[in-house]
């Protein structure tokens, strides 16, 4: 039976949740967080017991769980030319493009050859993160419904080259600019809403989104202000309702 839940300890119930979020490449709104144990602390510092959670992943990643655990992930073996194993480092200038040989690359193209698509795939690095580009005339099966595809393979991507330990900042896989286009929809979406709140004096529901869009929508109204807002209801329908100023409900 395949895993559908994890456990982590750690001193307190922050740092056992960010020792998930970093061992699975997740953010927060990626992952429902059921505090198993409290911390406790022990007589003259004897005895003491850790925090302990149980962490179960939510939105676009229900899928992915029920086929396969993030620890059974394994990255395929990859041969590096000799010459080129000094590549496997990335660039350090910010901003670069990445080698073919960077691992993130191959296992790309590896997934699109295994799927039988021939498209163009690019990386660059950005601040902290890793951006991989797709390109090509037949890579819309890569998006799926709202991003659903894209986001499952971005997911095991990360899982992969960290279990390795080739790659120490979060990849981003994207799709001739899907991610941009569909972060500026979202964000004009939630404008627009959050405005029609302001000037009806009323909470306004979203249709349902996955947990990525759920905090483009968070993170876009904090910039705005005057509203405030909040995720209710279960996966797949869980949904932000954005809150006029002076709403308390």
């Amino acid at each position: 039976m395949k895993e559908t839940s994890w456990e982590y300890a750690g001193r307190n119930v922050e740092e056992a949740t960010q020792t998930a979020l970093e061992e699975l490449g997740l953010e927060p709104d990626d992952i429902h967080v059921e505090i198993l144990e409290e911390p406790q602390k022990g007589f003259l510092g004897l005895g003491g017991k850790e925090a302990r959670i149980r962490v179960e992943l939510i939105g676009e990643w229900e899928a992915v769980k029920t086929k396969m655990s993030p620890r059974e992930i394994v990255a395929p073996e990859i041969e590096v030319e000799e010459e080129d194993r000094g590549q496997e480092t990335f660039l350090t200038k910010e901003g670069g493009e990445l080698p073919e040989s960077s691992k993130p690359i191959v296992m790309v193209k590896d997934i699109l050859e295994m799927i039988g698509t021939e498209a163009m795939v690019e990386g660059r690095l950005r601040d902290e993160s890793i951006v991989v580009d797709v390109w090509g005339d037949d890579v819309a099966i890569l998006i799926g419904k709202a991003g659903a595809t894209l986001d499952a393979m971005q997911y095991l991507l990360n899982i992969a080259c960290r279990r390795k330990g080739d790659v120490d900042r979060k990849i981003i896989l994207d799709v001739e600019g899907y991610r941009k286009r569909r972060k500026a929809k979202v964000e004009k979406q939630a404008d627009q809403s959050a405005r029609k709140a302001i000037a009806e004096n009323r909470s306004i529901e979203l249709p349902p989104m996955n947990a990525s869009e759920r905090k483009v929508v968070h993170m876009s109204l904090r910039k705005l202000g005057g509203v405030w807002t909040e995720s209710i209801g279960e996966e797949p329908d869980r949904r932000v309702v954005i809150h006029p100023p002076d709403s308390s409900t």
